[in-house]
């Protein structure tokens, strides 16, 4: 018997999700590029932005890139194991909820077991390697708390992210139909986390801050890569909370998650 049952069984199930879509492998290989090619594109315009001015808001071309690549990193794994929850308004419309309510396992747990949108790892790899050329060419000095601190702040900006995605699948127990009002929250998000908080308005950086943690995605960490003082006049221990805002979040999502599973009333079809 597997030391981790339920962690076999999952792998299990997406596992046959996995290879049925490789039966189609041109097409596998084209939506991967296709996601790619479009994060790409969205970098590039960071890049075109930086051949007419020299820095934003003291800001230079690699030290948004790392900005970026953190985000979007971040984001896209994720995305990538919250597929998922992209339809989930349908379940709740459709009533097709019902069926996993009955079933023996937790709700969460099979509506994530039943979709892997491989195609994905397009954009997580694009991601990946404007964080390996952005890491190039700032030419850190790497000392073991700033690896520790790249690790966390990747794990943590996934975790943050993909509590967005649970919160908004939640909502979707009492809206139905509302999931896009939350991609405000979640495209919205990882576009604000692409750029330094210096930029925006003192209302949003608060909001980035203390309500919707997305400064902890990737300004927090890269700050203290960097070794930049907060322009801010943040005290410097905050850039080193990038786990305990992750962990605030997702217990948030848990509790909406729970809520809204208990609030489900079906269709009444």
């Amino acid at each position: 018997m597997p030391a981790f049952p339920l962690l076999h069984l999952y792998l299990t199930l997406v596992g046959a999700r996995v290879r049925g879509q490789m039966q189609y492998r041109v097409s596998f290989a084209l939506s991967a590029f296709g996601q790619a090619f479009i994060t790409i594109i969205e970098f590039g315009a960071i890049v075109v932005l930086f051949s007419r001015v020299p820095r934003i808001a003291g800001w230079s071309l690699w030290e948004v890139a790392l900005l970026y690549a953190l985000a979007e990193t971040s984001f896209s794994s994720a995305e990538f194991v919250g597929s998922a929850l992209d339809d989930f308004q349908l379940r709740v419309s459709q009533g097709t909820f019902d069926r996993v309510l009955v079933r023996p396992l937790g709700a969460f747990f099979q509506v994530l077991a039943e979709e892997l949108a491989l195609r994905r790892l397009g954009r997580v790899l694009q991601g990946i390697l404007v964080l390996i050329l952005a890491l190039h060419n700032l030419a850190l000095v790497w000392t073991p708390d700033k690896v520790l601190v790249l690790a966390l702040g990747l794990a943590s900006g996934m975790v943050i992210f993909f509590s967005i995605f649970v919160l908004a699948a939640a909502f979707c127990f009492w809206t139905v139909e509302g999931k896009e009002a939350t991609h405000v929250f979640s495209y919205g998000g990882v576009t604000l986390a692409d750029y330094p908080l210096d930029v925006y308005a003192d209302w949003l950086r608060r909001f980035a801050i203390f309500v919707l943690p997305l400064a902890f995605v990737s300004y927090e960490p890269a700050l203290y890569l960097l070794d930049r003082p907060d322009p801010l006049g943040l005290p410097s221990w905050l850039r080193l909370l990038s786990p305990l805002a992750a962990l605030g979040l997702a217990l948030l999502a848990r509790l909406g998650w729970s809520v809204g599973v208990r609030h489900y009333q079906s269709t009444g079809s």
